[in-house]
């Protein structure tokens, strides 16, 4: 995969590729064959055989492709290079199974396989914000509502948001990756063909199957249930929604009119063809589109899955491949890319301060005007501060409209500074830090008990 139109394609290079699909199919393939082996219906030589024939390299995933449009799947052009490779042992191969059998299940394994990758990638972008938000737990920050400053907050409260979406996003992915079904239905979902092959079995067989690849037995198939791909589709959208937010926040932040926050430098990044002076939040940008883009292709598998009729879909189920690939793809990579983006992130404690600074006392207006009502003369004072922190007023000329009504011994200096100071209305954001901080250590210790690997 080259990725010219798709920066940064590379990083999930192998995970949703053909020859990826193509050896998930093949595998699925030689482990029916095992199960049958386990059923007692064919011998270990056959076993053997068929596992040493099921290696993707070993065929031409190229020809197998071109020939995928005359069933409507690469199953069929797939079975017959594998069947010409194993001989005698070709009866072994697909019995009892369908194309749609063969393809959801490889499609499971795909997500499974990069699914740990996923993870990987997620959890060390939760790493970096959990220690973004610890290291600027008290760092004072403009908090901004509906695109204006609104109260004082700390960075480290907003990569507590970020940490939290993200410890969200890993904790469904991790439940999801382990719960991944298989599929085995036959034709018309009624297990015939595997029953007649096994009287009285057929449910025993699937559920070996589901324990060879790895993956769940959903105790029923799922041809026109497509619950198990829109759910992967919703937990990928939500990971990218997650990443959507981080992107988002540095990219408005690190605009040089409030130059907060700065990507990690890297040569040959973030630059422009025609300006020279030019530091581009680059990383940012591409997760933002893979944001933009992922509740589209979710989109898709919601509507295919409306549409799965009868018993067997027909286009419905062809529509999710591209759908769902894409997508599994280009959130591996927004994954990756958002970890390196918060493990190098640069941030400027002074330009937060300034920023704070810039605002004034109507950062605090809030408080202030609410401590001051509470006092004699006080509703007064507050008509005629209103206008004046709308205004952007300085502390030093609110001074003289409190002393207007408000003598030192009822508000003294101190108090009136105190009611200014940003520092001093920080709500409980330190305490939401650190509650935070100490949830991700506890779910990141849960997901490792769990195998980040995954079992695929």
């Amino acid at each position: 995969m080259s990725g010219l139109l798709e920066p940064g394609a590379p990083r999930a290079a192998g995970l949703t590729d053909d020859r990826a699909v193509l050896k998930a199919m093949l595998d699925v393939e030689a482990a029916w064959v095992r199960v049958q082996r386990r059923l007692g219906l064919v011998t270990d030589e056959v076993v053997t055989v068929v596992g040493e024939a099921c290696v993707a390299d070993d065929h031409d995933v190229e020809a197998i492709g071109r020939q995928a449009e005359g069933g409507g799947n690469p199953v069929i052009p797939m079975l017959a290079s594998l069947r010409e490779r194993v001989g005698d042992a070709a009866a072994a191969v697909h019995r009892g199974l369908t194309s749609q059998d063969v393809v959801d299940t490889a499609v499971m394994l795909l997500v499974a396989r990069a699914g740990a990758v996923l993870t990987e990638h997620l959890q060390a972008a939760a790493d970096a914000a959990a220690r973004l938000a610890g290291e600027h737990r008290d760092t004072v920050q403009v908090a901004r509502t509906l695109g204006q400053p609104a109260l004082p907050t700390t960075f480290g409260l907003k990569a507590a948001g970020w940490l939290g979406a993200l410890d969200d996003a890993v904790a469904e992915l991790v439940t999801i990756r382990h719960t991944l079904p298989v599929q085995c239905g036959g034709a018309a979902g009624t297990l015939a063909a595997v029953e007649a092959l096994v009287p009285g079995r057929s449910a025993e067989a699937v559920g070996l199957l589901a324990d060879e690849l790895g993956l769940a037995d959903p105790g029923r198939p799922w041809h026109t249930d497509r619950g198990p791909i829109t759910r992967v589709g919703d937990c990928l959208v939500r990971a990218a929604d997650a990443m959507g937010k981080v992107a988002t926040d540095v990219v408005t932040l690190s605009r040089a009119e409030i130059a907060e926050l700065r990507e990690p430098a890297d040569d040959g990044r973030g630059g422009s063809s025609t300006l020279p002076q030019k530091r581009n939040p680059v990383l940012s940008v591409l997760v933002r589109s893979v944001a933009i883009e992922a509740p589209h292709l979710g989109a898709t598998l919601h509507s295919a899955a409306g549409l799965a009729v009868d018993e067997r879909p027909d286009g419905a189920w062809h529509a999710e491949w591209g759908a769902l690939l894409r997508l599994l793809r280009r959130v591996v990579v927004a994954a990756d890319q958002t970890h390196e983006l918060l493990a190098g992130l640069e941030v400027d404690v002074d330009a937060m301060r300034r920023n704070v600074d810039a605002v004034g006392p109507a950062l605090v207006a809030e408080r202030l005007l609410r401590e001051v009502a509470m006092l004699p003369k006080g509703a007064s004072a507050v008509s005629a501060l209103r206008p004046a922190l709308v205004g952007g007023a300085r502390a030093k000329h609110l001074t003289p409209i409190l002393r207007a009504y408000l003598p030192e011994h009822v508000l003294p200096d101190d108090a009136v500074a105190d009611l200014l100071d940003p520092t001093h209305y920080l709500g409980a954001a330190g305490d939401l830090v650190d509650r935070a901080v100490a949830r991700h250590e506890a779910r990141r210790a849960a997901h490792l008990s769990t195998d980040l690997g995954g079992n695929a």
